[in-house]
């Protein structure tokens, strides 16, 4: 009996070693963020030379994922193999070596989690060097939306691009992350360095990627650090959410000559231009801006994204595109060319009154954009069919119509309005 017992035992420890750390039932849920303890080489190291090898020991059990999830280069390495040691220290290897003489920011994602899946705090980031030195130029600024800080926000760092890339397509330089009270700052740029474009997003799920639903947004300038000034500021930039209408300036407009007045409205187009049928639009669902053609003007609460814009003669003063009849549009349009858009406009009678039509700049929420009117554009004069009346009502000469409203009740089966009267009584 003695062996089997002690087999037993043996059996019970060797499944006791191997098994996961989990909370013994009923005590306390794990909450506490894993943080780096130790990372080779070093943060801040320099000198390197030839280096393809990682090390990163964490204050606890991780879950054991591939870097590729969680770790990035600045500029960009592959990552070719992953090891854990405990699972609590890291080994990364990347192809090839790093590049000679260069300046490498190791970035750690704040969406990594310990082995009880709770993340860490945020992502952090450590230079190493190549070369001889690690540079001290910066930038710095504050990320708000509406009069609030945004603590989860990321800024993104590219070069000003060529007039023949946009800047999205060229390698991203670095990233940081702001603070609790959205402040956020590039630490290790080099001074000169630039000129550089920013781009800045609210990060809500912490996956360092600008979301379709997440505001973002290019700040305004190109900054760059010159010799004497190394540490320059951005400033406070303002995010906003992805519906909020932004603002489209309007030039001066020639094309309709003295002939007023004109007024402008706006219509949403997707990504891909299908192309525009010219209709009245319902001021209902599409505001309409009085136009100063003389000095510009601006329309406010323009959808974001790609638009189409009507600037147009209002011949009957309602301040609505609609259709008017051949002579009102006679009238009011001899004191600028004009042509018909269609042959058949000479048989219509009515037509819809002359409009410029515009495609608009990628607007971003909240913001403004400028839009340009190319002398190529014509002023259209479409002709214009009223739809069909609306169909005839049903016959209510049969119908108690009352009964519908429940005025009425026919409580004896009979259509009481059919029913005839009874003769007044002759005086």
């Amino acid at each position: 009996m003695a062996p089997v017992l002690a087999a037993a035992l043996i059996v019970t420890a060797m499944l006791a070693a191997c098994a996961v750390v989990e909370p013994p039932p009923g005590g306390p849920v794990d909450t506490t963020p894993p943080y780096l303890v130790s990372m080779s080489p070093d943060s801040g190291a320099v000198d390197l030379g030839e280096l393809r090898e990682f090390s990163f020991t964490f204050s606890e059990k991780m879950d054991r994922q591939s870097a590729t999830s969680w770790l990035f280069f600045f500029p960009d390495q592959r990552i070719t193999k992953t090891g854990w040691k405990g699972a609590t220290t890291a080994t990364v290897q990347i192809e090839g070596y790093l590049p000679a003489d260069t300046v490498v920011i190791m970035e750690l994602a704040g969406s990594m989690t310990d082995a009880h899946r709770v993340p860490t705090r945020r992502s952090r980031r450590f230079p190493i060097a190549t070369g001889g030195a690690i540079p001290g130029g910066s930038i710095a600024g504050v990320l708000v939306m509406g009069d609030s800080a945004i603590s989860t926000g990321v800024v993104e760092l590219y070069a000003v691009p060529p007039d023949t890339l946009e800047y999205f397509q060229q390698p991203l330089l670095r990233r940081t992350g702001t603070a609790a009270d959205g402040s956020f700052v590039f630490h290790w740029l080099p001074v000169p360095g630039g000129p550089w474009l920013l781009r800045a997003f609210a990060d809500a799920n912490r996956d360092l990627r600008p979301g379709d639903n997440e505001a973002k947004r290019l700040l305004p300038d190109t900054l760059s650090i010159i010799d004497g000034t190394p540490a320059i500021s951005a400033g406070v930039t303002t995010l906003y959410s992805v519906d909020t209408p932004g603002r489209l300036h309007l030039p001066p407009v020639a094309a309709f000559g003295p002939a007023r007045p004109l007024m402008a409205w706006s219509l949403a187009s997707g990504e891909v231009d299908t192309g525009f049928v010219l209709q009245p639009i319902d001021p209902l669902k599409h505001p309409y801006h009085f136009v100063d053609a003389d000095s510009g003007s601006v329309l406010h609460e323009v959808k974001p994204g790609l638009n189409h814009v009507g600037v147009f003669l209002d011949l009957d003063a309602d301040s609505t595109y609609s259709a008017v009849s051949d002579s009102v549009l006679r009238s009011g349009s001899r004191d600028f060319a004009w042509s018909l858009a269609d042959s058949s406009a000479d048989t219509t009678g009515w037509y819809l009154e002359p409009v410029l039509v515009l495609k608009s700049p990628y607007l971003e929420p909240g913001l403004a954009a400028s839009l340009d009117i190319p002398d190529s554009v014509p002023v259209l004069v479409q002709p214009w069919t009223a739809p069909p009346p609306p169909p005839a009502l049903p016959d209510t000469a049969v119908t108690d119509t009352t009964s519908f409203l429940g005025a009425v009740p026919d409580t004896a089966g009979v259509d009481t309005l059919a029913t005839p009267l009874p003769e007044e009584p002759p005086e």
